[in-house]
């Protein structure tokens, strides 16, 4: 049961570090008109003015590509690669908890079972005492 929820716990790590990756690549792409845009401006007056009437979308833009560089990424993976990547994880991760799940619940039952035992050889426990102490 540990092992299991160790692996769901990674599991969940890694599909939260791809979540992340796809909501930064989807940023990136929407911002593609603005940046596009910028490089389409002959002077630099026009390429200021464009770039403060846009700031928004270049802030953006510069986040998701800090994160990019942080994260050692060079080339942007394709969105629909990384959403089947996303749901492959899900699917694990579905049958990871179905697991730990089961794996609890017959933990509980045993437990349940050992409490049992336990109780009903305490309750025997008192009669052999007095057995005992008759027979001497």
């Amino acid at each position: 049961m540990r092992q299991t929820s160790g692996e769901l716990k990674a599991l969940e790590t890694k599909l939260q570090g791809k979540k992340e990756l796809q909501q930064q690549v989807l940023a990136y792409a929407k911002t593609k008109p603005a940046r596009d845009g910028l490089r389409a401006q002959k002077s630099q007056k026009a390429r200021d003015a464009y770039r403060q009437a846009n700031e928004s979308d270049f802030i953006i833009a510069d986040a998701a590509a800090r994160y990019f560089k942080a994260h050692g990424i060079t080339k942007l993976p394709a969105r629909k690669a990384l959403q089947a990547e996303i749901e492959q994880l899900i699917s694990e991760k579905d049958g990871l908890y179905n697991t730990y799940h089961e794996q609890k619940q017959r933990f509980k039952e045993l437990q349940t079972v050992k409490r049992n035992i336990d109780q009903i050889l305490r309750r025997n426990e008192p009669h052999r005492r007095k057995e005992q102490s008759h027979e001497r």
